[in-house]
């Protein structure tokens, strides 16, 4: 059955999600068999060698503590070449009643800031770096003074068995029982993914480390630095641990490169991944400097993800992403139930990333479509596959 909805010949099918997936540990464990356990195991190993946590007595701990103490976590996924991987993080959702906003931000690059920085650098004819620091909250000290108590993190079930089968004369003696659950308490010594503050405690310690070189943050922006080499900018700009720099020398880039090795990498926890040249992949954007004074900035692979994860068949044909009937709103048109509504939210988001970057065409649309993100009904979500559709038409030709 045909539906015309909005300017476009939809024809109707079967909402089927095709995101990866990802399992808890009993449940990736119970899919996966031993690659499962190994890959907790795994995990569970790199975080005691990278002292991300040391074991505390729950008798030694105050009411607080206790009260405040987050839950770890392991998730399993399998990736493109087969092999599982685990990936541990806190719950840090218990911390929200006692830490203020402020203290669980972290400044991030603006958008402007990337492709100001990024058009100097094209004009300049600059070398151009972007690196990525390897497991860069797990080398981040916290800071247990913060807030009066120790943070910590309470580790149950399974995961107890594999860190005293890692370590068994640093755990054993910690192990106790809670409601017919092993488990251990830890106080965390490292940031770990999931805590509300790790990335803020991240980003102090890259500022203070760059600052340590010479390098002074810009006034308007906090994740853009300047430093003077050679009598040349040397400028950076960062988002948590993925960083761009650029100097008019590309030595001063082998040296910063160096630097981020000594300082962020090692054997044990991996090398700092550097990509050189004239086209970079940086934050969903491919920055590309091949012609001369000029910047490209292309988002096709990002428009294709979108295309491929969106989860109904995107057939007809349109010639603009919008219609006449854009601003119009249905009384009678239906709800979207909260399966599809969760979808249309992150593709509504998704779309708003895209258009801030690189498909300034598609704003006007995601404009008013992320004001019906709360209450999505069946007509925005005709509006949405029209703009998809108009997506999928300009990245076929």
């Amino acid at each position: 059955m045909d539906y015309m909805n909005n300017g476009v010949n939809i024809e109707k099918k079967q909402v089927n999600h095709q995101f990866v997936q990802t399992y808890s540990l009993m449940k990736g464990m119970k899919h996966f068999g031993n690659k499962g356990k190994e890959a907790a195991m795994n995990e569970m190993k790199q975080l005691h060698e990278r002292n991300v946590f040391e074991p505390v007595r729950i008798e030694d701990l105050n009411n607080n503590e206790r009260k405040r103490a987050m839950e770890s976590l392991i998730f399993l996924v399998e990736k493109r070449d087969g092999t599982v991987k685990g990936r541990a993080c806190a719950n840090g959702s218990v911390q929200r009643p006692y830490i203020d906003k402020g203290d669980a931000t972290s400044p991030t690059v603006s958008t402007e800031a990337v492709l100001n920085t990024s058009v100097l650098e094209a004009k300049q004819n600059r070398d151009v770096m972007t690196a990525d620091t390897p497991n860069a909250f797990v080398q981040t000290e916290v800071d247990n003074k913060k807030f009066g108590e120790r943070i910590i993190m309470k580790i149950r079930g399974p995961l107890v068995d594999m860190l005293v089968e890692i370590a068994p004369e640093a755990y054993t003696d910690y192990v106790r029982e809670d409601n017919g659950k092993k488990v251990v308490y830890v106080k965390m010594l490292k940031a770990s993914y999931g805590m509300l503050q790790s990335a803020i405690f991240y980003y102090k310690k890259f500022k203070a480390d760059i600052e340590e070189i010479g390098f002074k943050i810009n006034e308007y922006d906090p994740c853009v630095a300047n430093r003077m080499v050679n009598n040349k900018h040397h400028t950076i700009v960062w988002h948590v641990d993925d960083v761009k720099s650029s100097h008019i020398n590309s030595r001063v880039n082998d040296e910063f490169l160096k630097w981020l090795h000594v300082k962020y990498g090692s054997d044990n926890i991996g090398k700092v991944k550097a990509t050189r040249g004239k086209v970079h992949d940086y934050l969903a954007m491919k920055l590309d400097y091949s012609e001369a004074g000029i910047l490209k900035v292309d988002m096709t692979d990002y428009v294709k993800s979108m295309i491929q994860e969106f989860p109904q068949e995107l057939n007809g044909k349109v010639k603009s992403p919008w219609n006449t009937n854009l601003f119009h709103v249905d009384p009678k048109s239906k709800l979207l139930d909260e399966t599809r509504s969760t979808v249309f939210h992150t593709f509504i988001m998704k779309g708003m990333f895209l258009a801030k970057r690189g498909r300034q065409d598609i704003m006007t649309g995601i404009a008013y479509l992320s004001t019906k993100v709360t209450n999505s009904s069946e007509n925005d979500w005709w509006k949405l596959k029209r703009l998809m559709i108009y997506l999928k038409r300009e990245y076929s030709k």
